[in-house]
C-alpha cells in the first residue's frame, strides 16, 4: 500500500455511518437503475497497511435505514416480500482473510449474511490515504435471490450491487 509513514502503524477503529462513509446499493428496475442506501452502519476495521494479510473488517447493516428516496418503495423493502427487517434487522459481514493484489488494492474475502442466508463473498478493494486518513472504496456484485430478498421478477433484475466507502 502507498504509505506516507516509513514505519509500521497498526489502526483499529470503529466506523459508524455519516457524511463520509456509506452503504449504498443499486439494482435495475423495469429498465432503470434504483439507487438507494442504508443511513445506520457500523464497520469494525484492523488495518496495518505494512502487513494487509493480518486485517480484518466486519460491519453490521440496520436494514430498517433503507432509503430509497421513495416512501412506499423503502416500505415493501423492509416487508416479508424483501428485506424482512421485523425477523431479520441487520446484515453482516466477517472477514476471513485480505489478500494483497497490488500497492494500492485488497482482496476481502469473508461471510455475508443477510436473512439468516451466509455466502462467502469476496470484496475488491481501493486502499488510499491523504495524511492521516485511509480510505476503503469496495463493490460487489451478489445475486439478490441467492440470499431470498424478493422473488424471480420481470421487472427487478437479481444483479444487486454494493457499494462501500470506509474512511478513517
Amino acid at each position: 500500500m502507498k504509505s506516507l509513514l516509513l514505519f509500521l502503524i497498526t489502526v483499529s477503529f470503529c466506523v459508524t455511518s455519516n457524511a463520509q462513509n456509506s452503504v449504498k446499493f443499486r439494482i435495475k428496475n423495469a429498465g432503470f437503475t434504483v439507487p438507494g442506501y442504508f443511513s445506520s452502519f457500523k464497520a469494525y476495521v484492523t488495518w496495518d497497511k505494512s502487513n494487509p494479510a493480518a486485517a480484518k473488517f466486519s460491519g453490521t447493516v440496520d436494514v430498517n435505514t433503507v432509503n430509497t428516496a421513495n416512501n412506499a418503495r423503502d416500505k415493501h423493502l423492509k416487508s416479508a416480500d424483501f428485506f424482512d427487517v421485523a425477523s431479520y434487522p441487520s446484515m453482516k459481514f466477517e472477514s476471513t482473510s485480505v489478500t494483497s493484489v497490488s500497492s494500492d488494492r485488497i482482496k476481502i474475502t469473508g461471510k455475508l449474511t443477510m436473512k439468516n442466508v451466509s455466502k462467502t463473498v469476496t470484496f475488491d478493494t481501493k486502499v488510499s490515504s491523504s495524511g492521516s486518513k485511509t480510505f476503503f472504496d469496495s463493490s460487489l456484485l451478489i445475486n439478490r435471490l441467492d440470499y431470498n430478498i424478493g422473488t424471480s421478477s420481470w421487472t427487478l433484475a437479481n444483479d444487486l450491487y454494493i457499494d462501500l466507502h470506509i474512511e478513517k
